[in-house]
C-alpha cells in the first residue's frame, strides 16, 4: 500500500486490498517463472510503501536479503515498520543512497512506483547507475495502464501520468533497458474503471473523492475470494500472453534486463 494510503489507516495493520493481494500473487509468478531471486540474492524494492510486498517475498526467499526503500519514510516511520516486520531479512531506507553498496542486485522492484516521480526517465538512470546494478541485475516494473483512465484515484495518489505499452517502452528505451516479457494485469478491472470515469465526469472532478486501498472496509474472507478471481484474471492474461495474444489490462508489467 502506498504510504499515502496507509496514512489515512494510521498506519495500522489491516485487511489487505484484493488488489494488492493479487497484484503480489501474479509478480510473484513472474520471479519465479524468470527465476528472479535464488539463494543469497540481494533484492531492492524501490516505494516499497508499507513493506507489505517485500515482507511477503521475504517470508517466501527467507535466504535472500531485501532492501526496502521508500523516499516518504521518515526515522519514526522506519521505526514503526521496523516494528511490526515478521522478518529478519529486510532492512528499510528512506533514500538509494542509504543503500549499502558492494554487493550486485539480483532484482529491483518499482511497483507502481514510476507514476509518482515527475522525471521517470532520472530515476530509472539512476538506479542504473548505482553499483549494486550490473549486466546480471533485473528489474520488474509495473504501472497503471492508459492515460485516457486518468481519473480521482490517480490524482489523490498524486500520480504523474498513465502509461500505454508504447509510452512504457519508450521510457525503458530511454533508460538502456530491454524487455524480457511485458503485458498487462487485470482485464476485468477496465470496464469498472471506465464506469467510475463516466460517473465522475457526470459529477463533476470537485464532487469525487478518492480514499485508494484504503477505502477498502470489508473482511477477510471476502477480500480473499475477490483476490482469488483477480488472481485467475491475470493468470489467464499471462497464459494467454505466451500464446501471443495480449490482452488489455488496468496494469501494465515489464520484466527487464540492461541492454547490451
Amino acid at each position: 500500500m502506498d504510504l499515502v494510503e496507509s496514512r489515512l489507516q494510521g498506519f495500522a495493520a489491516a485487511p489487505r486490498h484484493p488488489w494488492e493481494r493479487a497484484r503480489l500473487a501474479l509478480v510473484s509468478r513472474l520471479i519465479a517463472r524468470h527465476r528472479l531471486i535464488q539463494p543469497g540474492d540481494v533484492v531492492l524494492d524501490v516505494g516499497c510503501g508499507d513493506t507489505f510486498v517485500v515482507e511477503s517475498l521475504a517470508q517466501r526467499y527467507p535466504t535472500a536479503t531485501f532492501y526496502a526503500v521508500d523516499s516518504a519514510f521518515t526515522p519514526d516511520l522506519i521505526a514503526v515498520f521496523r516494528d511490526r516486520l515478521r522478518v529478519s531479512n529486510v532492512s528499510l531506507f528512506a533514500s538509494l543512497d542509504e543503500v549499502p553498496g558492494g554487493r550486485e542486485a539480483s532484482l529491483v522492484l518499482l511497483m507502481d512506483v514510476l507514476e509518482h516521480v515527475e522525471d521517470d526517465l532520472g530515476l530509472l538512470r539512476n538506479l542504473t547507475g548505482r553499483s549494486y546494478f550490473t549486466s546480471h541485475t533485473r528489474l520488474l516494473i509495473t504501472v497503471p495502464s492508459y492515460e485516457r483512465l486518468f481519473c480521482a484515484h490517480d490524482r489523490f495518489l498524486g500520480h504523474y501520468r498513465r502509461y500505454s505499452m508504447r509510452s512504457l517502452n519508450g521510457v525503458l528505451q530511454a533508460a538502456a533497458l530491454t524487455p524480457l516479457e511485458e503485458g498487462h494485469f487485470f482485464t476485468s478491472l477496465v470496464p469498472l474503471r471506465l464506469v467510475q470515469l463516466l460517473r465522475e465526469r457526470m459529477a463533476g472532478a470537485s464532487e469525487v473523492k478518492a480514499e485508494g486501498l484504503a477505502s477498502w472496509r470489508s473482511g477477510e474472507g471476502l477480500a480473499r475470494a475477490i483476490a482469488q478471481v483477480l488472481e485467475w484474471d491475470g493468470r489467464l492474461g499471462l497464459a494467454l500472453l505466451r500464446l501471443g495474444v495480449p490482452l488489455p489490462g488496468l496494469s501494465n508489467f515489464a520484466v527487464c534486463r540492461p541492454s547490451a
